[in-house]
């Protein structure tokens, strides 16, 4: 089976089981979190063999460049409820994870090919992976064979996330790894503390009401 038609099978068979998780029914969160560009990075490697000259003289694919990345993404976590595939009236439950509303900065690495990740992932206590095999979310029957393009794994413990991933553009002659460290926002000081001054000054003045109806 030629590459191309493995491709629109897994094609497919994803679309069938975004349909799927679109139909069951979930409870969700998300958090917004920031990544820290001092420790989150893509690497582009290229895979192009080298091309040589009648004279037998080669030019060696470029060496890999590594680029900072930055911004911010919403970390969307849910837990849904989906049939077994091979006993509709029975259920059981999926906790998963996807990456949502990007606002990324990829220093340059797009340029290349490269794509955040947007697959959605399995979660397993505060751990979590995923990858684009078609057969990777247990939703509905899978059968055949299919090439994972895509992965990632990491922990998000609801504060700070931490993942690393490849990503291989179907060109086949280039990969992208990444490391991704990212921790939801935080009110700066100032913001609490002017908050709890304006708590304080309704309460001051729900008291003076208070006082002022019992004259």
């Amino acid at each position: 089976m030629s590459r191309m038609s493995l491709r629109r099978r897994a094609a497919a068979r994803l679309a069938a089981a975004a349909l799927a998780l679109g139909a069951a029914s979930a409870s969700s969160q998300a958090e917004v979190v920031k990544i820290d560009a001092g420790q989150s990075s893509v690497t582009y490697t290229s895979n192009l063999p080298p091309i040589c000259d009648p004279s037998g003289n080669c030019a060696l694919p470029p060496a890999p460049q590594t680029f900072a990345l930055s911004g911010s993404f919403d970390v969307k976590r849910e837990t849904i409820s989906v049939p077994v595939w091979f006993d509709p009236t029975s259920f059981f439950d999926l906790s998963l994870i996807r990456f949502e509303s990007l606002a990324i900065d990829t220093g340059g690495a797009s340029a290349f090919g490269f794509v955040f990740p947007a697959l959605t992932g399995i979660v397993t206590g505060d751990s979590f992976t995923a990858n684009d095999h078609p057969c990777f979310l247990p939703i509905g029957g899978c059968m055949g064979m299919g090439m994972v393009t895509q992965s990632y794994a990491g922990v998000f413990d609801g504060h700070t996330l931490t993942m690393t991933g490849a990503y291989s553009p179907p060109n086949f002659f280039t990969t992208f790894t990444y490391k991704v460290v990212a921790s939801t926002t935080v009110p700066e000081p100032g913001t609490l503390a002017c908050t709890a001054i304006a708590l304080a000054g309704l309460g001051l003045v729900r008291r003076r009401r208070s006082g002022a109806g019992m004259n």
